[in-house]
């Protein structure tokens, strides 16, 4: 049998660490420095000046961290349970053996998956266009000519409108992890409870869900994290409106929207470098802070529904 030393595995894998390392570590330590620092668009020399930067984002009445945490985070909410919803739903119809067209129906279902997101994001802002928009046209036709939805100017009815893309863009996922599920389940024991007396609800919750969960919980994840930091989508749709406050960010001001709206969009006239890496670290801690507990939970709940 062929032996290999520790010290000669390293070496090959060193290279591919130390590029790991360079890509990776390197953005996040040099934006970990700046959010000790005074650092703005304009001053090149600038000087460390502590926590100053994180007291001012935590503490201070005009901070913009609360809102923009607060609003993502019921965006996260809202999109990851209505993903679950109906993908949960759908896995179960495509499973149902009596469904006919099962091939065409599962490969139709994962076309929002499959399509760009940008494309989808403009056709869907087209759609949301309340002058000549098609939702609103055909709604016009059971309410009247002048009904109209304020889709992409009203606080609410935008908010509505990019959980709605968001839904469409990502629901697949979700299908395809828990039909795989479905499928691995074995038949016998929903028989089993049947024989026992169990209806299709009570077999469902005792016997089919405790055996998704180990599937689902990755996914729900997974799905958080990528919808916390929902950029392309958002910002095609809405930039991050409608805004009613000049004091505020807009409606659908996301974190990763507000940074860069914030660095990138021209709204600021002298950037503050320092305050948004501070954003920035203080987003990356609370995320894996987030991320750390869910599966910590996720995996005890799986353990106690495979035990």
């Amino acid at each position: 049998m062929l032996t290999v030393k520790r010290r000669t595995i390293f070496l090959y894998l060193f290279p591919m660490l130390l590029m790991i390392a360079v890509i990776n570590l390197t953005p996040i330590l040099y934006t970990l420095y700046l959010s000790f620092t005074n650092n703005t668009e304009f001053n090149d020399s600038y000087a460390f000046n502590g926590v100053k930067n994180y007291v001012d984002l935590i503490f201070s009445t005009g901070s913009d961290l609360y809102y923009v945490l607060g609003l993502t985070i019921l965006y996260v909410i809202a999109c990851v349970g209505l993903f679950l919803i109906i993908g949960l739903l759908t896995a179960l119809a495509l499973n149902n053996p009596k469904i006919k067209g099962l091939a065409f129906w599962r490969v139709i279902l994962l076309v929002p998956w499959a399509a760009p997101s940008a494309i989808t994001a403009l056709i869907w802002k087209f759609l949301f266009n309340e002058n000549f928009g098609p939702l609103n046209q055909i709604a016009r036709i059971f309410f009247g000519p002048k009904f109209n939805i304020p889709w992409l100017s009203n606080p609410f009815w935008a908010f509505f409108a990019v959980v709605i893309v968001n839904v469409w863009l990502s629901y697949p996922f979700f299908t395809v992890v828990i039909l795989g599920a479905l499928q691995s389940i074995p038949a016998e024991l929903s028989e089993a409870a049947g024989v026992d007396g169990a209806n299709n609800w009570q077999r469902f919750m005792n016997v089919t869900f405790p055996l998704l969960r180990p599937a689902i919980t990755p996914a729900a994840i997974l799905s958080a994290i990528t919808t916390f930091q929902m950029f392309n989508t958002v910002f095609l749709i809405t930039a991050g409106g409608p805004i009613t406050n000049a004091d505020k960010p807009g409606a659908t001001t996301f974190v990763m929207v507000y940074m860069y709206n914030q660095v990138l969009n021209g709204g600021v006239a002298n950037i503050h470098y320092a305050a948004i890496a501070s954003f920035a670290i203080t987003m990356f801690v609370i995320l894996g802070a987030i991320t750390f507990m869910a599966r910590s939970f996720g995996t005890k709940r799986n353990k106690e529904a495979l035990a």
